[in-house]
């Protein structure tokens, strides 16, 4: 990991324990893909201009929101889906995918 790469990481950790985010990792491409139909169909808005996702997309990043909560959905073929955010939003979501939350980032995607 190099040296801008690891201080990113540690700003990005830093950012998660402050704000109480947490991070789910790594999520496989359907659960990643029906994640974000499910949240934008209970009135999540995207963020971002939206791009069509496929398990072949290089890297693909949306940010979900609603109210003041906004989460954040990363996508890479490399590290498969990355999703953080406020820990009381995705404690529920880490159960149905039964991927375990963390405050530290396993892979790097940036």
């Amino acid at each position: 990991m190099g040296l801008f790469t690891s201080f990113k990481k540690s700003r990005l950790e830093k950012k998660f324990k402050k704000n109480e985010w947490v991070i789910i990792q790594p999520v496989p491409f359907t659960q990643f893909e029906q994640v974000i139909v499910e949240h934008v169909d209970a009135g999540w808005e995207i963020e971002d201009d939206y791009e069509r996702l496929a398990e072949t997309t290089a890297k693909w990043q949306c940010e979900l929101r609603k109210g003041t909560s906004i989460v954040t959905c990363v996508w890479t073929e490399k590290h498969q889906g990355i999703i953080y955010g406020p820990e009381r939003v995705l404690t529920g979501l880490s159960e149905k995918l039964t991927i375990p939350t963390s405050t530290t980032i396993a892979t790097t995607w940036f």
